[in-house]
């Protein structure tokens, strides 16, 4: 008896954790947008203003996001096409992320791809021995 109502405690909290991580996506979405949006029109005004606001956009937003989430959002950006390690790192680049802390990037992106298909956010494909990555639909 325990254990089937475990079972269903455990089935009933998936739920609602997948509807909640649902509702954070939406919101790093729309949090993205306008944070942009911010920078884009500070970007307009003199040097002083324009630093004051980005100063405080910077610490309201709290930095940028880590380097899977980073892979998560340019995945998810250009969810209709399949991706190789090479393509990512250069959206990454043209996102604005900064790959000059690490060593090896294109290593630490295969990982993270790696872990991101085994964990089922991704789909992989590959011909020739050239994997692909796509960011699975919800």
């Amino acid at each position: 008896m325990d254990l089937k109502r475990s079972r269903l405690a455990i089935a009933f909290y998936f739920v609602a954790l997948e509807k909640l991580l649902q509702q954070r996506e939406r919101l790093s979405v729309k949090i993205g947008r306008i944070a942009d949006l911010i920078a884009a029109n500070a970007n307009l005004l003199p040097d002083e203003e324009r630093l004051g606001h980005l100063r405080r956009l910077n610490e309201l937003v709290a930095g940028p996001p880590g380097f899977t989430d980073s892979i998560r959002r340019v995945l998810k950006d250009h969810r209709a096409r399949a991706v190789t390690a090479i393509a990512v790192r250069d959206l990454l680049g043209e996102a604005g992320f900064d790959l000059g802390s690490y060593n090896n990037p294109l290593a630490s992106i295969h990982t993270i791809l790696k872990r991101l298909a085994e964990r089922g956010e991704v789909e992989t494909s590959g011909a020739s021995g050239e994997v692909r990555y796509r960011w699975k639909q919800s």
